[in-house]
């Protein structure tokens, strides 16, 4: 007789029901976010579609072992935290605007899943695009090629 026990196939089926019922519209106050880094202790860094940053809490039913695999640029599912205090800021258009960087993660999107929102317009096309690291699209490259010698030329190793 089991303990009650939940499996890592029972996380991975609710974390697909979650998405499922986001996606149809039947949960209110979500957003869409894109994992930018992890901090460690169940919290990630992400950045949302207005391009602001903010850190994510990871909820137990995702953070345990055998469940629904989190990592860097995948989509996830985020609310904000509505029971903690919120900051106001004046927006670009002068109206004062309610802030929060603190939120929930509900659940992990797939690609495919990601793909239909992109197409659904729900998210901007830099969400779903691999290697970029927002929205301006920079690269990650850190290495500067365009000083690198060319193949032909002799290096004389005396002179290094």
């Amino acid at each position: 007789m089991g303990k009650g026990r939940i499996t890592g196939a029972q996380r991975k089926e609710k974390n697909a029901r979650m998405v499922a019922d986001a996606m149809s519209g039947d949960m209110e106050d979500i957003m869409y976010a894109r994992v930018l880094k992890h901090l460690g202790a169940g919290h990630v860094r992400i950045i949302l579609d207005n391009k602001r940053e903010g850190i994510a809490r990871i909820r137990s039913l995702l953070c345990k072992r055998g469940s629904t695999p989190i990592v860097t640029d995948d989509i996830v599912i985020i609310s904000g935290r509505d029971f903690e205090t919120k900051s106001n800021a004046v927006g670009a258009d002068g109206k004062l605007v309610e802030k929060t960087d603190k939120y929930d993660l509900l659940g992990v999107l797939t690609r495919q899943q990601a793909a239909k929102l992109e197409k659904e317009g729900k998210i901007p096309s830099w969400f779903v695009a691999l290697g970029t690291d927002g929205p301006d699209g920079d690269e990650g490259d850190i290495f500067d090629y365009s000083e690198a010698p060319a193949d032909d030329d002799e290096v004389n190793v005396d002179d290094i």
